[in-house]
């Protein structure tokens, strides 16, 4: 009977032992996860903090003025006064070659009639300059009773010819 006892005091201490074994096993393996997940942030962490540092150097030795940046209000001010300078230049060059053009041909002397507001009006020109402007009636044939002028049809561009 004391051979029994002993036995299965036996069995009892090495059943300890095992799972104690186990414990010790599945704490191992769970540290070990945890340092490989801390390990993956700090790569994460040091990648993005790469990644910022590279920011801080474009903007840096870029200047504002080329990057699109949200941050800076004092940019936009700027993009817009130099789009109205572009645009008043551009304006300058229109003007100049239709200046250059009409130097190749003779000034316009004469009479023009345009509608514009829903309203007809006579402009004389003189040497390429607008001497008067009268403004007429609404339409042309009032426009032809009230001042008994020859005024021609006007004759506008359809939306599909525009287009093409």
């Amino acid at each position: 009977m004391i051979n029994t006892q002993l036995h299965n005091e036996l069995i009892e201490y090495e059943i300890q032992r095992k799972s104690y074994e186990a414990q010790k096993r599945v704490q191992e393996a769970k540290t070990q996860i945890l340092k490989e997940r801390l390990i993956q942030a700090l790569y994460i962490t040091g990648f993005f903090f790469i990644v910022l540092l590279l920011m801080v150097i474009l903007f840096w030795l870029f200047p504002t003025k080329s990057i699109n940046c949200p941050i800076c209000p004092h940019t936009e001010n700027k993009k817009h006064s130099s789009r109205t300078v572009i645009s008043k230049n551009n304006s300058n060059i229109k003007t100049h070659i239709t200046n250059s053009q009409k130097n190749n041909t003779a000034p316009f002397n004469g009479v023009e009639y345009i509608k514009e507001n829903n309203y007809i009006y006579k402009r004389i020109y003189k040497d390429g300059v607008m001497v008067q402007e009268l403004k007429l009636a609404p339409t042309i044939t009032e426009s032809k009773e009230k001042t008994h002028e020859n005024i021609p049809q006007f004759s506008t561009l359809k939306k599909n010819n525009i287009e093409k």
